[in-house]
């Protein structure tokens, strides 16, 4: 590699680091409005999060941003965690949330979004999600509620959260 020369860089492009910090200088700039207006921020968001060219920034917007507008977005935002671009994000998104915070919100979310959404893929994101936050008796109710499902699939999340949940959860 040449010198000055870094990785992240080819020749003749800007220093990549410097067009980072400048755009983190910008981003910071720019969310004093945002977390003034916490509404509109938050119905702009919803917007966002609803056009396919604006997703992945608006979930890395409310990264930046406290943890008040994911909380209000719950829904939206655990309809994107079925698919499998964005579950990680969301995953990590609500990581962010304090586990009194996600104890409270998350799980009737999940049921909400069952309720419409109940393919074996969906109980898998969503018990994936409720281990991750560490919500064991939620877990344990989505196993329950997932054993007694006519679909295989279904079945199947069950049986792989319900032994897990047993043997390490509370």
């Amino acid at each position: 590699m040449k010198e000055g020369m870094s990785p992240t860089n080819a020749p003749g492009d800007r220093d990549a680091f410097s067009e980072a910090l400048e755009a983190a200088d910008r981003l910071n700039r720019a969310l004093g409005p945002l977390r003034i207006d916490r509404e509109g921020a938050k119905d702009r968001l919803r917007s966002a999060l609803r056009q396919p060219e604006q997703e992945v920034q608006a979930i890395l917007l409310l990264d930046t941003l406290s943890t008040e507008p994911t909380k209000g977005l719950i829904d939206v935002l655990l309809d994107h965690a079925l698919r499998d671009r964005y579950t990680v994000l969301i995953r990590n998104l609500l990581g962010r949330l304090a586990w009194s915070e996600a104890k409270e919100i998350v799980p009737p979310a999940v049921w909400r979004l069952l309720d419409k959404a109940d393919e074996g893929d969906d109980y898998r994101r969503m018990a994936e999600l409720l281990d991750h936050l560490g919500l064991h008796e939620a877990l344990q109710e989505l196993c329950v509620r997932a054993s007694d499902s006519i679909d295989e699939d279904v079945r199947e999340v069950a049986g792989d959260f319900g032994r897990w949940s047993k043997e390490g959860g509370t």
